[in-house]
């Protein structure tokens, strides 16, 4: 039988399919994680499909301890970002790209009304997701129909738009996009496409990319974050969080690809990320001019995740294959990066984003 060989546009669609099923292998992750007590995140729940929920999947201790720490790390950066704007009154907002069904926006929303006595009142001004239009298109259905999602959104005036792929609403917006095409994309959040564009240039915006560059070519990564840091640098208290595998040219990567490979996934981005600073050269060679760092999950779990937290989760259940875990957690890193250095008056502590060592003040 005689094969035909695929378009280039055929194999694109192909490989964005792959890229948009990891999501899936997230978000059951992350039910996992929740159901088990690693994380408190009800609304995850709400994303999954019916194929997925009649699945009931579990994950081994190594991969929900990892999603907890991983988790942990970002959701505090996330944190600090609000906090340092929340306490001046200044509004902010957020731009997750590739965010897939993530559950962020709703579980930090509902921590800090829990503890509205320890946190700062909600300031962040709109929370932007943007992924392919096959992932926000049910996001969109879920959240306009599910109350626990809805009601967090900030009113009752929840819309569905993009011909039904994206959502908006006062405080949370879903837009349907592709990070590789960047004119369409900066169109999209800031050229008026609505009554009120998504994002505001001359707020502080938080970039955050969790396990999304890695599937982009690495000049597309670069054009990607000098966009981001030329549009908000006026802001002062822009930021960047990002998520990424790193240091994949070893025995470990070579199995870990060749794996992915089977599932019809490349990782693009690999080889431009052979070390943990390699993660934060790109925000600098960007146009990043203040902090930044990266730290892998073996060291955030080794040196900044509070004590008493680790000790809760090593209750829930017991890991024995100790140095696989480690071996795996030696090759995921949160990096971080503050776009503007802080005002000579300000202390870098209070006013930046990043991990610090435990015992250090924060």
């Amino acid at each position: 039988m005689l094969r035909t060989q695929a378009s280039p546009a055929q194999t694109a669609l192909s490989d964005d399919a792959a890229v948009r099923s990891t999501d899936s292998d997230a978000l059951v992750s992350r039910h996992c994680a929740h159901s088990l007590g690693y994380l408190d995140d009800p609304a995850a729940t709400h994303f999954l499909s019916p194929s997925l929920r009649r699945a009931r999947e579990q994950r081994p201790p190594l991969i929900n301890i990892g999603t907890h720490a991983r988790t942990w790390a970002i959701d505090t950066l996330v944190d600090q970002f609000l906090d340092q704007n929340e306490n001046g009154a200044q509004p902010c907002q957020v731009l997750s790209l590739g965010a897939g069904t993530d559950s962020r926006f709703w579980r930090l929303k509902k921590k800090r009304r829990q503890h509205a006595n320890a946190s700062p009142p909600w300031q962040c001004a709109n929370w932007v997701e943007v992924d392919f239009p096959e992932q926000t298109a049910p996001k969109a259905r879920a959240i306009a129909t599910k109350p626990d999602l809805k009601t967090w959104l900030g009113s009752s005036n929840v819309r569905i738009e993009r011909g039904g792929l994206g959502l908006s609403s006062e405080h949370y917006t879903l837009v349907p996009g592709d990070l590789r095409h960047l004119e369409q994309l900066s169109e999209s959040l800031l050229g008026g496409t609505s009554t009120r564009p998504p994002l505001d240039p001359t707020l502080p915006t938080l970039l955050l990319l969790e396990c999304v560059l890695v599937y982009l070519e690495p000049e597309i990564t670069a054009s990607l974050l000098s966009w981001f840091c030329d549009t908000f640098r006026q802001a002062r208290g822009s930021a960047i969080v990002g998520y990424d595998p790193f240091r994949l040219q070893d025995q470990f990567g070579t199995v870990m690809k060749r794996n992915l490979a089977l599932r019809s996934l490349t990782l693009p981005g690999a080889d431009s990320t052979p070390t943990l600073a390699s993660l934060t050269d790109r925000f600098v060679a960007a146009g990043v001019k203040g902090p930044c760092g990266a730290l892998s999950i073996k060291q955030i779990r080794d040196d900044v995740i509070p004590v008493e937290e680790l000790e809760r989760v090593a209750k829930i259940e017991q890991i024995d294959e100790v140095e696989e875990l480690n071996l795996v957690l030696e090759h995921y890193a949160v990096s971080w990066a503050n776009v503007t250095p802080p005002p000579p008056e300000e202390n870098e502590s209070s006013s930046q984003i990043g991990l610090r060592s435990r015992g250090t003040d924060s």
